[in-house]
């Protein structure tokens, strides 16, 4: 408890509830970035929106243990190119994702969990948008 407590004491210099914001989670710039593929998660949006989330942790460098999501959705407008860009990345990854893979959503999600722990360089680059573009090349 006593690390709680000087982890609170230290969390809480300069901190004010009443109008600080809890995340600082900021955007890591653009580049590229030695990472290990934690898990592939089911997600869906307030909107009803499916997309599926491949979690990175970034591992070594200024940036480690910082995480990358590579989200891939599904609307309609996207549904055939997320298939293709997961069943391209699955096979870059040595791996033939069967077609029943995507009889469900979370069905995809658990078969794309059998790919953590294996290591990839994450490019990270943004588009004049603002919108961030990832590229994700498997370590062998």
């Amino acid at each position: 408890m006593d690390d709680l407590l000087n982890i609170a004491s230290k969390t809480m210099e300069g901190f004010n509830p009443a109008t600080d914001s809890v995340d600082d989670f900021e955007k890591l710039p653009d580049g590229e970035y030695n990472c290990l593929l934690e898990d592939v998660t089911a997600r869906k949006s307030e909107k009803g929106t499916n997309w599926v989330s491949f979690k990175f942790s970034v591992m070594e460098g200024e940036y480690a243990n910082r995480l990358i999501f590579v989200n891939f959705y599904f609307t309609e407008k996207t549904m055939a190119r997320s298939v293709k860009a997961i069943s391209k990345l699955a096979y870059d990854f040595g791996y033939e994702l069967p077609l029943e893979a995507f009889s469900s959503y979370e069905t995809l999600a658990e078969t794309l969990n059998g790919l953590a722990g294996n290591q990839a360089i994450v490019k990270q680059t943004t588009s004049k948008n603002d919108f961030t573009n990832y590229t994700v090349t498997p370590i062998e």
